[in-house]
């Protein structure tokens, strides 16, 4: 019993971790990026080199996407948060699924999870392109705009893995022979999963339009459509982790 509860544990904290990590990373990159330009610390000498280093010219804290901080000063946040993320989906397992009593059986903890963690570090490997010039750029390139049109099918594709852990895995029944869950912790998967997938045909007929080109819609449309996301996928993954309190008298442990 004792082996069986570590391992309920530790599940339990990789979904702990996943969220948190996933709420705090469009904060975080906002801030430290905007402490760093406010405080001008890229251009003085008791943190840089300045015989060695090219001269650093602050641009705005917040950035049109969350994509973009990777060549901001927030870089080291951006990249070192997803690719821990990556990590923590790559060891999460998740459990064994019945053939015969799952119409879904396919869509395994694991397959999800690991294609989620590949998703997450093709964003890193490929940075997002930028139509406008970066000035507080700490790279001595930005990527092209084949690179970048990449980088958001792998950020599109991490958040379509993402909603289907909401809609279906999260949703498994303790008994594999009832269907998805329909409960009130099931019903706020389903808000989580299918709020990401609105959020991403927002964006998508945002970007495909010519809304992005408006003077109306504020610069920063994409980073805010992103932050929801992340907010649905924080939630789901606290919840399961029980970070947030179960919503149900009778919560047990389930699938996903």
């Amino acid at each position: 019993m004792a082996a069986a509860s570590s391992y309920v544990i530790s599940y339990h904290a990789i979904r702990k971790l996943i969220g948190v990590l996933g709420l705090l990373l469009p904060f975080l990159c906002w801030g430290v990026n905007s402490i760093v330009n406010a405080l001008d610390i890229l251009n003085d000498g008791r943190f840089v080199d300045l015989s060695q280093s090219a001269a650093y010219v602050p641009g705005s804290g917040l950035k049109s996407s969350i994509s973009h901080f990777y060549y901001t000063a927030s870089g080291p946040i951006f990249t070192g948060i997803l690719t821990t993320v990556s990590v923590f989906l790559f060891c999460y397992k998740g459990y064994p699924v019945q053939k015969n009593k799952d119409v879904w059986y396919w869509l395994t903890d694991n397959r999800v999870a690991t294609f989620a963690a590949i998703c997450a570090l093709g964003i890193v490997a490929l940075p997002t392109g930028s139509e406008e010039k970066i000035t507080d750029n700490i790279h001595i390139y930005t990527a092209s705009a084949g690179a970048g049109r990449i980088h958001l099918t792998f950020a599109a594709l991490f958040f379509l893995a993402m909603a289907v852990f909401c809609i279906i895995n999260f949703r498994r029944h303790p008994d594999e022979k009832k269907k998805l869950k329909t409960d009130r912790e099931g019903k706020l998967y389903l808000v989580c999963g299918w709020g990401m997938i609105a959020s991403l045909i927002i964006l998508a007929v945002y970007s495909f339009s010519s809304l992005h080109t408006t003077a109306c819609m504020p610069y920063y449309f994409v980073y805010l459509m992103e932050t929801v996301m992340l907010i649905f996928f924080a939630i789901a993954w606290l919840v399961k982790g029980r970070t947030i309190p179960a919503l149900n008298k009778d919560e047990t442990e389930t699938s996903g």
